[in-house]
């Protein structure tokens, strides 16, 4: 019979491992986890050089984006391009706060009626991509871009371009998307060698599948979506909830790296590596919950152009829905907190109708704006003076500011009775457009 005193010497005299063995297997694991980082931020550098495309010194300066000033949202204009890469088949204007880590994507209708940058005419949105392909000074993306910017009157800063390959090879890479299907799929074109036919449901679809189920538009026999473009919109916008879910999954978080590398052949982006890089670490921390899919509010119709001497159908803009949404979602502009800021805008260097209209641009998203009744100096840049020391109102009034494409810059000087909480003094002339 064995002891209790026995069993501790039994356990007494079992040999320790030598000291060295836990050092190497330290080692050996901080090895492992150092490789695997080095071979990860590797493989994400690599993609993200192939995807970088920095704008040539050929642009004209006007034509070039403006800059993310301190505070801003960050606004990227997203586009797939058609078959034959001359348009842009989908065009979704992304904002980006880095601060609250929230986003919301504007899908914009590839038939929005708008004046072509460059063109000085009126036509569909999607053809602004085609009139600046192989234009060295005003390139085919920074042309969406700017009718975009003119479109919407906002600053955009960056542009990312995808084409219908790299499209199927992200979903492949992701793993297919589960998606309901919501009726009836049923069209072929033979001229584009393009056979959509999907019955209702639940299902998942491959890469190759669901870029057929995000361009259906309608069937052989002239069925489709009840409310035209706007379904369609819809649908792409649950497609890309769904590929979101999708994309955050755990296991698709550790295998990115290789799928940025398999899809980056298929993607340029004008934003600088270091920008890339941490919008995407942003994007990989995003909820589903912080981010909002929203559409370019207006309505389908059609419209007698004498230069084709035709009716050529159209969606048309509804500008005061866009403006209460742009400012909003691409502004960053709640309407309760602009309540509460009192502003009084002073020309400075700028003409006094400047200065009224900026007081009514203020009013129009929410703020008690007023004229300054003394004048003050100006300068380049347009301040912004905190007068209560409230740093937060200011800041909110400079996003604005910075949405519209001026330069500016935020200072704090309190007066002992203050008219108002800001006071917006402009520069000589705003940047941009």
């Amino acid at each position: 019979m064995v002891s209790h005193s026995d069993l501790l010497g039994a356990r007494s005299s079992r040999r320790k491992p030598p000291r060295r063995w836990g050092r190497l297997i330290v080692l050996l694991l901080a090895g492992s986890i150092t490789a695997a980082l080095v071979y990860t931020f590797s493989m994400v550098g690599v993609a993200v050089q192939e995807v970088t495309d920095p704008i040539s010194a050929e642009v004209r300066p006007e034509m070039r984006p403006l800059p993310v000033q301190a505070g801003q949202r960050i606004n990227v204009l997203v586009m797939g391009l058609d078959a034959d890469k001359l348009r842009s088949d989908m065009m979704m204007l992304v904002s980006i706060d880095p601060e609250t880590k929230k986003a919301a994507l504007m899908q914009i209708p590839r038939d929005t009626r708008a004046l072509i940058a460059g063109r000085g005419s009126y036509e569909k949105i999607n053809s602004a991509y085609a009139y600046g392909v192989g234009d060295k000074q005003f390139p085919a993306n920074l042309r969406a871009l700017k009718t975009v910017e003119d479109l919407l009157d906002v600053a955009i800063h960056y542009t990312v371009v995808i084409d219908l390959e790299g499209f199927r090879k992200a979903i492949d890479a992701a793993g297919g998307v589960t998606i309901d299907i919501p009726q009836k799929m049923d069209y072929d074109d033979p001229t584009q060698d393009l056979h959509i036919h999907f019955e209702p449901g639940r299902q998942e679809l491959d890469g190759k599948q669901a870029l057929e189920y995000v361009r259906w538009r309608g069937n052989n026999d002239g069925t489709g979506y009840v409310d035209g473009d706007l379904g369609r919109i819809r649908a792409q916008q649950q497609f890309l909830g769904a590929l979101l879910d999708q994309m955050l999954r755990p296991s698709n978080l550790v295998s990115l790296p290789g799928q940025l590398a398999e899809i980056s052949h298929y993607i340029s982006t004008t934003m600088e590596s270091g920008r890339v890089l941490s919008l995407t670490a942003l994007g990989t921390s995003l909820r589903r919950q912080d981010l909002e899919f929203t559409t370019l509010p207006g309505t389908d119709g059609y419209l007698f152009e004498p230069a084709y001497a035709q009716r050529i159908s159209y969606y048309f803009m509804d500008p005061v829905a866009t403006e209460k949404l742009v400012n909003r979602a691409i502004r960053g502009i709640d309407p309760k907190a602009a309540a509460n800021v009192k502003v009084q805008v002073a020309a400075g260097a700028s003409p006094a109708a400047a200065a009224q209209a900026l007081v009514e641009r203020f009013v129009g998203q929410g703020f008690a704006a007023s004229l300054a009744t003394a004048a003050e100096a100006g300068a380049e840049k347009t301040r912004v003076v905190a007068l209560t020391g409230d740093a937060a109102k200011a800041q909110l009034v400079a996003r604005s500011l910075a949405s519209l494409g001026h330069t500016v810059e935020v200072m704090s000087l309190e007066e002992p009775n203050p008219t108002a909480d800001v006071r917006v003094i402009l520069g000589k002339a705003r940047s941009g457009n």
